[in-house]
């Protein structure tokens, strides 16, 4: 089976699915290291400015037909002989025009300045750190209306010069195709993204009649750009792309979930529904449990990364959602221990494997201080119990 084979039979929960080969993805320290440690160093990864992200085959990043750049883990794939990677339709979901980037101050470790995006951070040149935010593109409804004209969903310039191309290629791949994900993705992080989080928080009870516009209006964009891509590309899924949690738990209550967030994701999903997309999977980091039932309500079908230092037990999830699609579980930070430890931990992997509906694989971005003997480790008795659980 291909690999867009075994990902479709895992996600409509098939009793005889096999599950792919994948990972979810990497600092860029940590393929540095293991070139230092004996990967094969063949195609290494490109760095991002101020970024240390490398995408896994699970995590695709847009498509575009002519990049030659390689934000993924193609030496590590190659050496573990992972599945072919998940993609992600090549379309252009943030502000068009961008904002011009304008530097504030630098020295030779930070910069401050700002994004295409709008939004003016301060972070280390070397993609050490998460940035810090210092202001956002909107503060009030003028604010707002200005940058409406910046998502234009029509935009000749969202979908690239060589869509029919794209179009042809898609018809006959072999792997999973995704469409959404990144910043411009999710109904709360889009609020963020314009807002700022506490701005947003503070929304909720000060300005609500502000957030209802912003999300009718995004909606309305992520119906009408969708629409433009599943009229002629059948894709597999659509991601959101949220982040609405911490290690405590969300960052919204279930009743202001339920007030503002859940009525346009069931428009967005009853209107992606009636083109024949099914499966509506959301990337959200830190402890989510309390909102699983409503984000289900509002026709999400599953979600990864589940961190496990957050307090996601995918078991606990997988005993009260049957039908959820889990993806990820896999502490990360076991991955640095002895190998007693990793092999405890791969334990639930078959328990979840014979229920079905599960993807198994790191809870978030493999991190520097895993060696390279441990992950092998990892990955071969990770593919024993897949291999073992089929035969």
């Amino acid at each position: 089976m291909n690999s867009k084979e075994k990902f479709l039979s895992v996600i409509n929960l098939n009793k005889d699915a096999t599950v792919p080969n994948w990972e979810f993805a990497y600092w860029y320290d940590t393929i540095q290291r293991w070139y230092e440690e004996g990967l094969p160093k063949g195609k290494p990864p490109t760095k991002l400015e101020c970024s240390q992200w490398v995408s896994g085959e699970a995590c695709p990043s847009p498509d575009f037909f002519y990049d030659e750049l390689n934000f993924y883990d193609s030496d590590v794939c190659n050496y573990f002989g992972f599945d072919e990677r998940a993609h992600s339709v090549a379309i252009i979901s943030s502000p068009i025009p961008a904002f011009r980037k304008k530097i504030f101050s630098e020295d030779d470790k930070n910069i401050i300045f700002r994004r295409e995006d709008g939004k003016i951070v301060k972070t280390k040149k070397d993609g050490s750190s998460m940035p810090n935010f210092i202001d956002y593109p909107v503060k009030d409804k003028k604010d707002f209306e200005k940058m409406k004209e910046r998502f234009n969903p029509y935009s000749k310039n969202r979908i690239p010069n060589q869509w029919d191309e794209l179009v042809e290629k898609y018809r006959s791949r072999t792997y999973p195709l995704q469409l959404g994900g990144g910043n411009f993705s999710g109904l709360f992080s889009i609020l963020r993204e314009m807002l700022g989080t506490e701005k947003t928080l503070y929304s909720f009870y000060d300005n609500p009649t502000l957030v209802f516009e912003m999300l009718e209006f995004f909606t309305e964009y992520y119906i009408n750009l969708y629409s433009r891509v599943v009229s002629d590309v059948e894709v597999d899924y659509i991601l959101i792309w949220e982040d609405l949690a911490f290690r405590n738990g969300p960052m919204v209550s279930p009743d202001i979930f339920s007030k503002f967030i859940l009525p346009y994701y069931k428009k967005l999903t009853s209107s992606m529904n009636e083109f024949g997309i099914k499966h509506f999977f959301v990337d959200t980091d830190g402890n989510f449990e309390v909102l699983i039932p409503l984000f289900i309500e509002g026709g999400v079908t599953g979600f990864y990364p589940f961190e496990v230092q957050a307090g996601m037990d995918i078991e606990k999830v997988r005993e009260n959602y049957f039908n959820l699609v889990i993806m990820g579980g896999i502490d990360k930070k076991v991955l640095t221990k002895d190998n007693i430890y990793i092999l405890e931990e791969l334990k639930k992997v078959k328990r979840l494997l014979e229920k079905g509906g599960y993807i198994p694989y790191a809870d978030h971005m493999v991190p520097p201080d895993v060696s390279f003997s441990n992950y092998k480790f990892y990955r071969e008795e990770l593919k024993k119990i897949i291999d073992n659980y089929y035969n």
